[in-house]
């Protein structure tokens, strides 16, 4: 074998060995359940109302209802509030808040909503994070909307 062949050839492993070593960190990070009383409990079994990780919250659907899962009745603009206030208590319990979301997935039965649920919206999300809206027919336990998002964790 020649030098230049050895020489790659060894630092071929050394990088593979790095990239390893690097997974394994990764591997080692801790996910936590989150979850708050005030906000809506999880309909079912097989999820949690948020997880961090990495220093973000991943929140699951967030919907217009209350702990109990009742949906609140009344116009686009309470629902848009009671929701977005659901996904506040459970930032809140992660370490987080409302100024430090970065995405946001909004579903909707009806896009004539949007325009509603934006004047809501931009009073509790000023720093515009990224966000994808799509019209869905059928949500979950019947809303009319419902979202998920992400967040930066300060505090692990």
């Amino acid at each position: 074998m020649n030098v230049f062949a050895r020489t790659t050839r060894v630092g071929a492993n050394s990088m593979i060995r790095n990239q390893f070593a690097f997974s394994s960190i990764a591997r080692k990070s801790t996910l936590t359940q989150v979850f708050s009383e005030k906000a809506i409990h999880p309909i079912g079994p097989y999820y949690s109302q948020a997880t961090k990780a990495n220093g973000f919250v991943f929140l699951s659907a967030q919907l217009p209802a209350d702990s109990s899962c009742k949906l609140v009745t009344g116009s686009v603009k309470d629902q848009a509030h009671k929701m977005i206030q659901n996904a506040s208590h459970v930032l809140e319990a992660a370490g987080s808040d409302l100024e430090k979301v970065v995405k946001v997935n909004l579903f909707v039965k009806d896009f004539h909503m949007v325009a509603d649920i934006n004047e809501v919206y931009g009073g509790y999300f000023p720093q515009k994070p990224a966000r994808t809206t799509t019209q869905m027919p059928f949500l979950l336990a019947g809303a009319d909307m419902m979202m998920d998002m992400v967040a930066v964790v300060d505090k692990e």
